[in-house]
């Protein structure tokens, strides 16, 4: 297969500006095409200017756009698949119908009857999918976050742990400090397991970081908690390992619902147990590998919490269940497989 990635030149997002470029490894096989696009940094508007030259450039036999079906630049593939009779595959997280002004929803409409495969990330983005009128035999669930499991492994961090004084019981949290995380139920329910000898570490940043370090000097937990900034993913795994628990506390909004949860997956890859609410897609990517709990209720989160401080074997029954999870449906290779798959249908080859 002969693959030709084409990209935004910059992107911005959460305040950040980068070069999308630079993220990606080249290797032998494919190109890599680094173009200006308007209205950056905006899922719905922004488009190429030049996307037509590019795509006479590379002649595809395929077109797999990701990006939203509502957004302009899905509509300029699907635009381009029908101008060269060729099969259009797009990829949707978007798991909460939302009616938009025009022209996005004709664009939906457009993109959807273009379409000869829709990738949705979880169950629910493919049931909207397929109550939009689209057919279930054009509908796959992947999700687009895998794992490299030799990155993401159990490893012993004592020299890190010693360096965060860590306690006997480690609850973590990886991601955004933003309050649909759910982050505050974290710290109330942390604050409730009234465990001196536990330590609560949070890994990243964001705009409710204040309101957050508010929060546990009022709790009296101050000590307990260990604040550490975004970090390089190659340093996640570590910190990971640092965790006996991982949670991802996320609460529904009326336009915003858990779409994946990636750091589940890697924790599981470490053999770290992990809790999760019923958010969104949340228990459908934990399984039957870690514990949920029914968003916003901080008192069963504590409980749950509770009894894997005082289990260990239970953690690492878990840990390891999570492990062969990942290895079964989460790897980078087991999902791109799936979708080498999907090419290989619609092409007949």
């Amino acid at each position: 297969m002969e693959l030709t990635l084409l990209l935004p030149k910059y992107w911005s997002e959460a305040g950040k500006r980068v070069q999308t470029h630079s993220q990606i490894i080249e290797k032998e096989g494919f190109l890599i095409i680094s173009a200006p696009i308007l209205f950056e940094g905006r899922i719905k508007r922004h488009f190429y200017p030049f996307f037509n030259h590019y795509i006479r450039q590379v002649q595809p036999d395929l077109i797999h756009i990701e990006e939203e079906p509502y957004s302009l630049a899905a509509w300029q593939a699907a635009r381009a698949a029908r101008q060269l009779g060729v099969p259009l595959v797009f990829f949707t997280w978007e798991n909460l119908l939302e009616k938009f002004s025009f022209p996005h929803q004709t664009i939906r409409k457009f993109v959807l009857q273009t379409a000869a495969h829709a990738i949705a990330g979880d169950r629910e983005a493919g049931q909207l999918l397929e109550n939009a009128g689209l057919s279930r035999s054009k509908i796959s669930n992947i999700p687009q976050y895998g794992v490299n499991p030799k990155l993401f492994k159990k490893r012993n961090m004592r020299k890190l742990k010693n360096e965060l004084h860590l306690g006997n019981f480690t609850v973590g949290y990886v991601g955004r400090l933003i309050p649909e995380k759910g982050i505050s139920d974290l710290i109330q329910a942390f604050v409730n397991l009234k465990m001196k000898k536990a330590t609560l570490l949070i890994v990243g940043n964001g705009p409710f970081k204040e309101k957050l370090e508010a929060q546990v000097k009022e709790s009296g937990i101050f000590s307990q908690v260990r604040w550490i900034k975004a970090v390089d993913q190659s340093l996640i795994p570590s910190y990971l390992n640092c965790m006996d628990v991982l949670v991802l506390p996320s609460i529904t909004t009326p336009t915003w619902k858990e779409q994946f949860g990636r750091v589940l997956i890697e924790a599981q890859a470490c053999e770290v147990t992990v809790v999760g609410s019923d958010s969104g897609a949340i228990p459908e990517v934990i399984g039957k590998a870690g514990l949920i709990y029914p968003e916003g209720n901080i008192s069963q989160l504590a409980k749950k919490l509770k009894m894997l401080a005082n289990a260990p074997n239970i953690r690492k029954s878990l840990g390891r269940k999570g492990r062969k999870q990942v290895l079964r449906l989460f790897t980078n290779q087991k999902l791109s497989d799936k979708i080498y798959d999907i090419y290989r249908r619609l092409l007949k080859k």
